[in-house]
């Protein structure tokens, strides 16, 4: 009966670590929050530059951080093509080149499904590849025009 009291307890403190970090997010999340319209009239062009890569990288950070708290390794809250397709936008925003193997590196699945995501998302025309023109074999990835416009449509209903 002991040995289950302790569990209990150590599932009690995982709880209220996972709580806290939720609370702490959710805080930082309240404390940035803007007042976005839902008006179908609203446009993402009403939105800079600046705010679109402050809302991605929000939603990424939400992201991770709900894989971290909640998936316990399994993997079954992870939203790993969105992740690395967001990564790859923010990347675009800021105007930094990024290769195919850095962003399946930092998607935290295998190489091998990270590479199948990227050929399945530039075979749907979301992501493109180009040849690093100094080095060929590098190749550099970025969303294509319309995978922006849709993330832009995403982001802009995020505050």
């Amino acid at each position: 009966m002991e040995k289950i009291s302790v569990e209990i307890a150590e599932v009690n403190s995982a709880l209220a670590k996972a709580i806290e970090k939720i609370d702490t997010l959710n805080g930082l999340i309240a404390s940035s929050n803007q007042i976005i319209p839902n008006d179908s009239a609203a446009t993402t062009n009403e939105i800079d530059g600046a705010e679109l890569i402050n809302r991605a990288e929000k939603s990424l950070q939400w992201s991770r951080f709900k894989v971290d708290t909640l998936s316990l390794g399994s993997g079954l809250f992870a939203d790993s093509c969105w992740n690395m397709c967001l990564d790859i936008y923010i990347c675009d925003l800021k105007d930094a080149k990024v290769t195919v193997s850095s962003i399946a590196h930092s998607s935290g699945i295998p190489m091998t499904t990270a590479m199948r995501y990227i050929n399945v998302m530039a075979e749907e025309g979301l992501l493109e590849k180009s040849p690093n023109p100094l080095d060929n074999r590098m190749i550099f990835i970025s969303t294509s025009a319309t995978c922006k416009d849709r993330i832009a449509s995403i982001l802009h209903y995020l505050s």
